[in-house]
């Protein structure tokens, strides 16, 4: 009875370490070009035209890129936001619906 009970337990352990290795979710790359964002976002278009500093919109356009980005991330399970890069395998492309996203908040 108890090589039952030592069997049993090597068991657990052994399906508890192995679990997590097929329970793993997929990683997803999301992509945005900011150029393109701008000229598809009113908010953002907007922001940019208003802007009399220069450097100073371009700082508040990233800061709400960033952090609509990270929600969006968040809600749509995506691993990683990258801006501006050029990707030569995967991601994609959520440059239309960051857009959308940003223009609703208004």
């Amino acid at each position: 009875m108890n090589y039952y009970r030592k069997a049993a337990a090597v068991f657990i352990v052994v399906f508890t370490l192995i679990l997590p290795l097929f329970l793993e979710v997929e990683e997803k790359v999301a992509v945005v070009e900011i150029n393109t964002l701008i000229k598809e976002s009113k908010t953002l278009s907007s922001m940019k035209e208003e802007g009399s500093d220069r450097k100073a919109a371009k700082k508040e356009i990233m800061q709400l890129v960033k952090k609509s980005a990270a929600e969006y991330a968040e809600k749509n399970h995506y691993s990683s936001v990258i801006t501006d890069y050029t990707l030569y395998k995967g991601g994609e492309d959520i440059t239309d619906e960051l857009a959308v996203k940003i223009d609703g908040e208004d």
